[in-house]
């Protein structure tokens, strides 16, 4: 009585599936032939006159374990916010925060990091674990439930910056002339 209506549909199965495995494979040998980018620390840093290894911080967001136990200097990092007196936050491209701690060493030169500033800091990049955050909490770099979120949120990272120096800019003091207090000049 009535014509099959998905004759045509069955003539068709075939090929396309052919296709749809080559499409495949083909999408497969891609990714198998696919590498990420390698970064190359010592082609980036730079020695300065002062004897600092310097790296551009453009440079150290790309492939910031690439730097794991290496000594370098940052310049210009934004400190976008503090967890307490030890930890900030910087950002990375695409709003990804990153966590940097000031040691023992570098608190002891009794200079407070506020949000809002732009440092230059000397360190190094650690691994960060679970086990580290307790250590925290226990050493009260952490103090609370909120700060201990916060630094949760870092792991995901895997690791942070452990700062060994830090020095602010003077951005205020660049155009001061001592014996010059009307600001005048003769």
């Amino acid at each position: 009585m009535f014509p099959k209506s998905r004759a045509g549909a069955a003539k068709l199965g075939t090929p396309l599936m052919i296709v749809s495995f080559l499409a495949m494979a083909g999408f497969l040998y891609w990714m198998s032939r696919y590498e990420a980018p390698e970064v190359d620390s010592d082609a980036m840093a730079t020695v300065s006159d002062d004897g600092l290894n310097e790296v551009a911080f453009d440079d150290f967001v790309l492939e910031t374990q690439g730097y794991m136990g290496v000594e370098i200097t940052l310049r210009q990092v934004d400190v976008n916010s503090t967890i307490g007196d030890r930890l900030f936050w910087t950002m990375l491209p695409g709003d990804n925060p990153y966590l940097m701690h000031v040691s023992d060493e570098a608190l002891a030169d009794s200079v407070e990091v506020l949000g809002g500033l732009r440092v230059d800091i000397t360190g190094t990049v650690v691994a960060l674990s679970d086990s580290l955050l307790g250590v925290w909490m226990e050493a009260n770099v952490l103090r609370s439930v909120g700060d201990s979120l916060q630094a949760l949120y870092a792991l995901d990272k895997g690791d942070y910056f452990h700062v060994l120096r830090f020095e602010m800019d003077d951005e205020g003091e660049s155009g001061d002339e001592p014996g010059n207090e009307s600001g005048e000049s003769g």
